[in-house]
């Protein structure tokens, strides 16, 4: 895939286009989400698609998007909602940034995670 290809103006085929494999539509929707000149709009509705997908790859762009907007923006939450929702399809956590979650991005990743996979919430539950 060169450059110019995965540069996205809308975000419709990305999150509905079924011929999209995963990996490229992954690399779209972190490239939208990290884009600083993206409506913001846009950027939660990557962050929201990203649910949808997993790995390494997507984990580290949402957990990236969340320390930026300094764990209390409506973009954190957005990606906090789709972390909690990885976690709880795969069935583990990275204890790491769980510790260093706070504030809005806290309460909404635990907060999916109580509800869909509360044996991933650390010990003491969300406090």
């Amino acid at each position: 895939m060169d450059e110019d290809s995965a540069v996205v103006s809308s975000p419709g085929p990305v999150w509905s286009d079924p011929e999209i494999p995963d990996e490229e539509r992954a690399v779209l929707l972190v490239r939208l989400l990290e884009d600083p000149t993206a409506r913001e709009d846009e950027q939660k509705k990557a962050a929201s698609a990203l649910e949808l997908l997993s790995g390494p790859f997507v984990e580290a762009a949402l957990m990236r998007a969340i320390r930026d907007s300094d764990f209390n923006s409506v973009l954190a939450q957005h990606c906090a909602e789709s972390l909690g929702g990885i976690w709880s399809r795969t069935g583990r956590v990275d204890p790491a940034f769980t510790a260093e979650l706070r504030g809005l991005a806290k309460d909404e990743d635990f907060g999916i995670l109580g509800i869909r996979a509360p044996r991933l919430l650390p010990p003491g539950g969300p406090a």
